[in-house]
């Protein structure tokens, strides 16, 4: 009875391990992407930033696979949108329809880079962050998610309008009650750092005071999970990184 019972648990170990198992990946010029990557432009640059990503289907089963986007914050004034599988969608779309899936074979790699993602800043400064994710059609958990931060400055590094903002990484980071930086501020009559969850919603948010160099933000009561923050300096979004919150 006891070895029915211990057969009976490691199947259904096995069974969730099954469900749950991640079979698609996102590449780059041959490497895994990371969770988070940054496109940036400048005056003079292109009028459109692109993101692009191969695809890869680790499964040993072919995979019909969507794509979905996730706008976390915008610029004002500003368009994004995506192509997938052969297909450009609108700015209003956020979900790929389902006759234009990639069927992709087992254990195989996209020949070419079946995404791109589009950021049209008409020349507005700021930082836009979308969420990617491809994943199996009518298995929405088996999928793989990269956050994209499209980052526009009207100015070029010599001209660099932040010149006199200096501010550290969050620290700890991963945090579980604070979360600290250091910083200096030069020239700047206004800085605040905010913190901003998966839906682009700024859940904490700190001003920086000249003079003082350190900031701490109470996390505590943030639920587990991946946040971001952003600096902003004078109304301009000076940097957005990743934080985790344990």
């Amino acid at each position: 009875m006891m070895k029915k019972i211990l057969l009976s648990i490691t199947l259904l170990i096995a069974m969730a391990i099954s469900v749950h198992a991640q079979d698609i990946e996102l590449y780059w010029n041959g490497e895994k992407l990371p969770d988070t990557v940054g496109i940036y432009g400048d005056a003079g640059g292109d009028f459109e930033l692109v993101f692009e990503a191969y695809v890869k289907n680790t499964s040993n089963h072919k995979l019909e696979i969507a794509a979905a986007r996730n706008i976390i914050q915008a610029v004002d004034e500003t368009d994004n949108s995506f192509c997938w599988s052969g297909s450009c969608y609108s700015p209003m779309t956020d979900t790929s329809s389902a006759n234009h899936d990639l069927i992709l074979p087992a254990g195989q790699m996209s020949s070419d880079p079946p995404f791109s993602g589009h950021y049209s800043h008409g020349q507005k400064s700021g930082e836009t962050m979308v969420k990617y994710t491809l994943f199996e059609r009518g298995n929405e958990d088996n999928c793989d998610s990269v956050i994209v931060i499209f980052k526009y400055s009207l100015t070029s590094v010599k001209d660099n309008i932040f010149d006199g903002v200096s501010i550290s990484d969050a620290y700890p980071n991963p945090a579980t009650n604070k979360v600290n930086f250091d910083f200096k501020l030069a020239g700047v009559n206004s800085a605040t750092v905010n913190i901003i969850n998966l839906l682009g919603s700024v859940v904490k948010s700190a001003d920086l005071v000249a003079g003082v160099n350190k900031v701490s933000i109470d996390v505590a009561d943030l639920p587990q999970g991946v946040y971001f923050y952003s600096v902003v300096a004078n109304g301009n979004i000076y940097q957005t990184k990743k934080l985790i919150i344990k």
